[in-house]
This record gives C-alpha cells, sequence and structure tokens, in this order.
C-alpha cells in the first residue's frame, strides 16, 4: 500500500503557529507593565532571549525536518498573532496606537529574519545530535 502524498513540504504548521504564539509573552508583559517592573532594558532581553532558546529547542526536540523555513514561519506568525494583538489593544485602550503598514512590514521582514537565523542554529545543532549518534 502506498503512503500518501505529504505536500506540507515537512512543515509542522501547528509547531509553527504554537511558536508564534509563545511569543506573545513578550509583547503581553510589555502591555501589563511587567518589562517594565522587572526593569529595563534587561528584562526584554531576557524575555527574547527564553523565546530563542525555546524555538530553538523546540526545533532541535521536534526533529523538525526543515527548520530553516519552519522557525522563519513561526517568526512570520508570531509578527502576524502580535499585529492582531495591537489591533485588539489599540482599540479598546486609549493608549494604543495602531501599527502602520511600514511598521507593519518591517514587523513580518524583521521577525522572519530572526527566526531564519534561529533556524540556521537549529539546523546546525540537529547535524551534531545525528553525528553524535553514528
Amino acid at each position: 500500500m502506498r503512503e500518501p502524498e505529504n505536500n506540507d513540504g515537512g512543515l509542522r504548521w501547528g509547531l509553527i503557529v504554537a511558536l508564534g504564539a509563545v511569543a506573545l509573552v513578550r509583547p503581553v508583559l510589555s502591555i501589563v507593565g511587567a518589562l517594565d517592573a522587572l526593569g529595563k532594558p534587561w528584562s526584554p532581553i531576557a524575555v527574547t532571549a527564553l523565546i530563542a532558546i525555546v524555538w530553538t529547542g523546540a526545533a532541535v526536540a521536534t526533529r523538525a525536518e526543515r527548520p530553516v523555513p519552519t522557525l522563519a514561519l513561526a517568526g512570520v506568525a508570531y509578527a502576524v498573532l502580535a499585529i492582531v494583538l495591537n489591533l485588539v489593544t489599540a482599540t479598546v485602550t486609549d493608549e494604543g496606537r495602531f501599527v502602520t503598514v511600514p511598521g507593519a512590514i518591517a514587523m513580518l521582514a524583521t521577525n522572519a529574519l530572526y527566526g531564519a537565523v534561529l533556524g540556521v542554529v537549529a539546523h546546525g545543532l540537529l547535524r551534531l545530535r545525528e553525528r553524535a549518534r553514528r
């Protein structure tokens, strides 16, 4: 019996969306004032580093077939979710400001690049893991 064709290109969309959602912890902490309370500039840097560790670790732990596009798309997913969060926040609070179109494009590009860089790191770790098994 033939295996069904895999048309997803080796990408795990559930993982991509979940990692994008995990990264929302940073803007949520900012919205509720936790990053200010913990002390800037170190708290946003620390949260970003933890997100990077989670993303890279998840790609390695799940043995992502294509870690670079997986994490690049996680960056895009995060940017889209952050833009939606911004729209909701700007709509329901007096303090919120809407993201401009150039700002949204920059968010998408920057976070895709961020994810791709982490994907390269994950790819390297996966290769090291494979070599260690031999």
